[in-house]
């Protein structure tokens, strides 16, 4: 779940950038938490751990590509007063208007 939160707030962090983009993609490789083999059931249970945060997920090899949509990602205090910061320098810094 941590590397989860990671996405979420890397991809807040990229919102404060002056494309001001909501979206943000990442790929995790599976074996970098030492697994011989990456299993149907393991994916799917990655995937389903995504979707529970509202992050969508899909294979790719032995990983996985995420998606983070800030609009419509489940995020968490912390997170929802980090977002709510960088729309408010997005706006005052470079005029977007998410």
């Amino acid at each position: 779940m941590q590397q989860i939160d990671n996405f979420i707030e890397t991809a807040i962090n990229r919102l404060s950038g002056e494309s001001g983009t909501m979206i943000s993609n990442f790929y995790v490789d599976l074996r970098d938490d030492g697994r011989q083999r990456i299993t149907q059931n393991y994916i799917d249970h990655c995937i389903n751990l995504c979707a529970s945060r509202g992050i969508s997920a899909e294979r790719s090899g032995d990983g996985l590509l995420i998606h983070v949509n800030l609009q419509s990602c489940y995020l968490n205090s912390n997170q929802s007063f980090l977002f709510n910061t960088a729309i408010n320098y997005t706006r005052s810094i470079h005029g977007n208007h998410l």
